[in-house]
């Protein structure tokens, strides 16, 4: 068994890479969860063996449906059980006489409705250890793998859209709610936001937040790990930190922690049956492990955006360039309340804005390079602004209504991003025509936001895994300087 720190990974990268899946409880009933879960593996995308198992039918959906899974005369990596939680030690049994290694309980019913359900859970659990089956959940909706094409969501797609991969940003997401779960799913698939993964955990009987952590720690085809949690084991919290400090100083991780207040822990314990804890003594460890903390959804994948497309910065300056003054204003006061510094230009790289650029355009910080700009502003700021390296990142508004700046300047952008080394974040805001803009500028690898705000909650994400990553070497401004 594979394990470091206490963590114990053997066996989970079959609930991701599985080539034989069995739903145990498919059913025949139209909009029933068995039948829900087992036609996302008739996909022609998910290209492995598939099996139902349920004694009433022989066959399901035109997939074979065996009594049991020791019937089924190929190997089985994973079991997708959705069947009443009373039925579950009895179903583990079978699942590990067939050598299954994997399984994930959807079904409810278990330690977060009271005792009685708690002591089903723990007699599934002791099956499973007998046998060496790890779990995910129960009480979940699973996982979702965007290369592998795994999805044992059983909400339909038109209710609850799929997210995909990209080629330039891919996100993984671990949640405690099957709820929150669902909802990124459908979210980030509308937005067009890179996922590789979505892992709902449910009850957290086996496999648990810092198991996964060390597993998308090394999956190539994460690039910035996701977390929605309600709370944590005691023994389980330890070791998630512990192996927190080792991920991130490689890959970033981000969290949304609920159970801030009194009456929501109580919730939380009701929902999964977690211990929420001290929100306090949890903010003190995220920030000692390297987790960066987000205040919700939004600004969780505002930042892993980021994160995914852009190096960390390797200091707290930031220049903002934009042709529209307001956009400008507003960005940095965003960027001000990060924390983030917002210095004037040098003496010395003031004069050679000035001597590049009309007289009626603004060259402190923000940079206006006013409405009448075309591409050619654009340069001469990034050329100047990075050889005179008084900027670790860049925040780059681009208001595209004006006739004058056209679709040019996306080169312009990504270009200076990629000769550099150095993170830049774009604004752009408006309409259809903006918003293909920035469409652009995504594909090209810079990360796009429709709002001023937005990017700087971007921006201060770079800024703060920059400190995690780079710890002493990293050019952090004293608060005297700011002033």
């Amino acid at each position: 068994m594979t394990v470091s720190l206490g963590v114990e990974t053997e066996g989970i990268d079959f609930f991701f890479n599985a080539k034989g899946v069995a739903v145990y409880g498919a059913s025949a009933t139209p909009n029933s969860v068995g039948q829900a879960i087992l036609q996302n593996f008739i996909k022609p995308q998910y290209t492995g063996r598939v099996y139902a198992v349920n004694p009433k039918y022989t066959t399901v959906l035109g997939v074979p449906c065996y009594p049991s899974l020791k019937e089924i005369p190929n190997p089985v990596d994973m079991v997708i059980v959705a069947v009443p939680a009373r039925l579950t030690p009895r179903v583990f049994e079978d699942i590990g006489s067939k050598g299954v290694k994997a399984a994930i309980v959807i079904s409810g019913g278990f330690s977060e409705t009271g005792p009685a359900g708690a002591a089903i859970e723990d007699e599934m659990v002791a099956t499973a250890k007998k046998y060496g089956i790890r779990i995910i959940g129960p009480n979940c909706v699973g996982v979702i793998d965007t290369q592998t094409h795994v999805d044992s969501f059983f909400l339909p797609e038109y209710r609850c859209g799929r997210p995909k991969s990209s080629a330039v940003a891919n996100i993984s997401l671990v949640s405690q709610s099957g709820a929150f779960a669902a909802a990124i799913s459908d979210w980030t698939s509308q937005l067009g936001i890179g996922i590789s993964k979505i892992i709902s955990l449910g009850n957290k009987c086996d496999v648990d937040d810092d198991d996964l952590l060390y597993y998308l720690g090394d999956d190539p085809s994460t690039q910035v790990i996701c977390y929605y949690t309600e709370g944590y084991d005691r023994e389980k919290g330890r070791t998630f930190f512990d192996t927190a400090r080792t991920v991130t100083a490689r890959k970033p991780v981000l969290v949304v922690k609920s159970g801030k207040g009194r009456r929501a822990r109580a919730a939380a314990s009701s929902h999964t049956g977690a211990i929420a804890g001290s929100d306090q003594i949890a903010d003190a460890a995220y920030r000692q492990a390297g987790v960066i903390r987000a205040d919700n959804f939004e600004h969780m994948f505002d930042m892993a955006k980021a994160l995914a497309m852009q190096p960390p910065a390797k200091g707290d300056r930031v220049l903002m360039v934009t042709n529209g003054g307001g956009l400008g204003v507003m960005t940095i006061d965003a960027l001000e309340a990060l924390g983030l510094s917002v210095p004037k230009p040098s003496p010395e790289l003031e004069n050679r804005f000035k001597s590049r650029l009309p007289a009626y355009c603004a060259w402190h910080n923000p940079v206006d390079v006013v409405g009448d700009t075309d591409a050619s502003r654009y340069d001469a700021v990034f050329d100047e602004a990075l050889k005179s390296d008084e900027y670790d990142a860049f925040v780059v508004g681009m208001l595209l209504q004006t006739p004058s700046l056209g679709m040019d300047v996306t080169n312009v952008i990504s270009n200076y991003q990629r000769q550099s080394g150095k993170p830049f974040v774009v604004v752009s805001m408006g309409g259809a025509f903006t918003t293909k803009a920035g469409e652009i500028m995504e594909l090209m690898g810079t990360p796009t936001y429709a709002t001023g705000e937005k990017a700087a909650v971007a921006a201060g994400a770079l800024v703060e895994y920059g400190k995690i990553r780079y710890g002493k070497e990293f050019k952090q401004t004293s608060e005297t300087e700011k002033r």
